[in-house]
C-alpha cells in the first residue's frame, strides 16, 4: 500500500528535482536581458520562487519525517543546516547584484558571474546531499 510517507516522500524528491530546474533558470537569467533594471526585477521574482520552493522542500521533508516517526539524525541536521545554507547564498546573490548596479557594463558582468558562481553552489550542494543519501540508503526506510 502506499502510505503517507511514501507519498511525503515522492513530493519531496519531485520539489527537489523542480529546485534543480529553477536554479539552472535563476543561472540563465542575467543573459536574457541587456538592461540591468530587468535583469534584477527578475532576480528578484526568482529570488522569491526559490525561497518558497526551498521551505516546500523543507516542509514536505519535515511532515515525511513525522509519518514515519523517525527521530533527528544527523542527516537530518544536515538538512536542514543546508536549507539555511542555501537561502543564505540566495540573498547574497541578490545583495551581490544590486551593489553592481553603479554601471550598466559591470552591472551585467557581475549579475552574470554571481548568478553562475551562486546557481552552481547550490545545485553542487543539492546534487551532493542527494548522492550522500542515496549512499546512506537514508532515503527509503526499510522497514
Amino acid at each position: 500500500m502506499f502510505g503517507e510517507f511514501d507519498e511525503m516522500i515522492l513530493y519531496h524528491a519531485f520539489l527537489i528535482k523542480s529546485m534543480l530546474l529553477l536554479l539552472l533558470i535563476g543561472i540563465i537569467i542575467p543573459f536574457l536581458s541587456s538592461d540591468c533594471a530587468k535583469s534584477i526585477r527578475r532576480a528578484r521574482i526568482y529570488m522569491f520562487f526559490s525561497h518558497g520552493l526551498l521551505s516546500m522542500i523543507a516542509f514536505s521533508g519535515l511532515i515525511a519525517l513525522i509519518f514515519a516517526k523517525i527521530s533527528l539524525t544527523i542527516d537530518m541536521i544536515m538538512m536542514i543546516l543546508f536549507f539555511f545554507i542555501m537561502i543564505m547564498l540566495e540573498v547574497f546573490k541578490y545583495k551581490k547584484i544590486l551593489k553592481g548596479v553603479s554601471d550598466k557594463e559591470s552591472c551585467n558582468k557581475k549579475a552574470r558571474i554571481n548568478s553562475v558562481l551562486f546557481g552552481l553552489i547550490n545545485i553542487a550542494i543539492i546534487a551532493g546531499m542527494v548522492v550522500y543519501m542515496v549512499i546512506q540508503k537514508n532515503a527509503v526506510p526499510v522497514s
